[in-house]
C-alpha cells in the first residue's frame, strides 16, 4: 500500500486575519468620530451655562455675520422671511423655531428675528448657544 504524499503549495491566501484588522479599524473609526450634526452654515454661537432639551421637529433660522438669513439651510432675505416662515408654521403649527445667530451680531437684529418668528405665527422658539462650563466663564 503506497500513499501519495506530495507537498502541495498553498494557493489561497488566508484573508481572515486581514478582514479582522479592517473590521477593527472600522469600529475604531466609528467610535472615535463625532456624530454631532450641524446645519453647515458657519456661525460662532454665544456661550451658555445652561441647556435646554431640543424639540424633535425644528425650523432652523440662521443669521450670519454677513447679515445672510437662512431657513433650514436655504437662503432668504429680510423682505420675504415672514412669508417663508409662515409656510412652515402653517403646515405644522406646533413646530419650534431654533434661532442661530453669530455671537457678534447686535441684539437689535436678534430681537428682529424673534419678531419675525412671532409674525409668522410661531408659538415656540429658542436661541441656540454653545454649552460652556462654569470654569470657562471664570477664566474670562
Amino acid at each position: 500500500m503506497k500513499l501519495n504524499l506530495k507537498k502541495k503549495a498553498i494557493t489561497s491566501i488566508a484573508l481572515i486575519s486581514m478582514t479582522d484588522i479592517v473590521f477593527l479599524l472600522l469600529i475604531f473609526l466609528l467610535i472615535s468620530s463625532s456624530f454631532i450634526t450641524n446645519n453647515g452654515i458657519k456661525i460662532n454661537l454665544p456661550d451658555s451655562k445652561s441647556t435646554q432639551k431640543e424639540f424633535t421637529d425644528n425650523i432652523y433660522l440662521t443669521l450670519t455675520k454677513e447679515d445672510d438669513i437662512y431657513i433650514n439651510n436655504k437662503m432668504s432675505n429680510w423682505q420675504d422671511i415672514v412669508d417663508d416662515l409662515k409656510q412652515f408654521v402653517e403646515s405644522k403649527p406646533d413646530i419650534a423655531i431654533m434661532i442661530q445667530a453669530d455671537q457678534d451680531i447686535p441684539l437689535k437684529k436678534i430681537i428682529a428675528l424673534i419678531d419675525v418668528t412671532k409674525l409668522a405665527g410661531s408659538k415656540r422658539f429658542f436661541i441656540a448657544t454653545k454649552l460652556q462650563t462654569i470654569e470657562a466663564y471664570n477664566e474670562r
